[in-house]
């Protein structure tokens, strides 16, 4: 399993797909690498995951409307930059609310101190993000439900692009030894993650991006 303990310097990666116009930047912040995404339509933006501080990284967004935060999970690398975001947008937070305690409570917070060094909560209102399908301002997409890594975890389709959060990465899928984790889950959501479409690209919480079609041929976890 992957253990996400990895650090590296902060970088911005831009992929614009135009054949429904909406531009993904990758900025890798925060102490254990955490891929944030900014997703883009015309003046109308969408934060996947704010592991830190976006406005040095991106200027521009004080000039577009800031419409949602979207969290894949709720483990404080992952949630780091919320707080900050909603101050300055008071934009809706919207998480699996099977990881509400997970990211807002007291005992969580020491928990993560004591093996990684550092932590975070959350102060900001959340709202719940239900399984399915959704729009928000000009982004449609749809949610997946996909225990395992955390009992909250998802993965959020926009159109062929899907970000995975800590449930599956290139080569790897995540750890299940944190507080809520459950490998069993995790096997049950792989095997979801084996019927959707191949030829997605997946843009996993940490490290590089791929496809199904390469996890499903290269990846350990997704072999028959």
């Amino acid at each position: 399993m992957q253990q996400e303990d990895r650090s590296q310097g902060e970088e911005i990666s831009r992929k614009t797909f135009s054949f429904y116009f909406m531009e993904i930047t990758r900025l890798v912040l925060g102490p254990l690498a955490t891929n944030t995404y900014c997703l883009k339509i015309d003046n109308s933006v969408i934060i996947i995951d704010p592991a830190g501080r976006l406005d040095k990284m991106l200027p521009y967004l004080d000039q577009c409307d800031f419409l949602a935060i979207l969290l894949t999970h709720g483990h404080f690398d992952h949630i780091r930059g919320v707080d900050k975001l909603y101050d300055a947008y008071h934009i809706p937070v919207y998480m699996n609310m099977a990881d509400h305690a997970l990211a807002t409570s007291e005992s969580e917070y020491q928990y993560t101190v004591s093996i990684f060094g550092f932590g975070s909560k959350l102060k900001s209102p959340i709202s719940p993000m239900t399984e399915g399908e959704h729009q928000i301002g000009p982004f449609k997409f749809t949610t997946y439900f996909t225990p395992g890594h955390t009992a909250g975890s998802v993965l959020y389709r926009f159109g062929q692009d899907l970000f995975t959060g800590d449930t599956l990465f290139k080569g790897s899928v995540g750890r299940t030894d944190l507080h809520t984790g459950n490998a069993n889950m995790l096997k049950d959501s792989l095997r979801f993650i084996k019927t959707l479409d191949p030829e997605l690209i997946i843009h996993p919480g940490h490290d590089e991006e791929s496809t199904l079609a390469y996890e499903f041929a290269n990846n350990p976890h997704l072999r028959p």
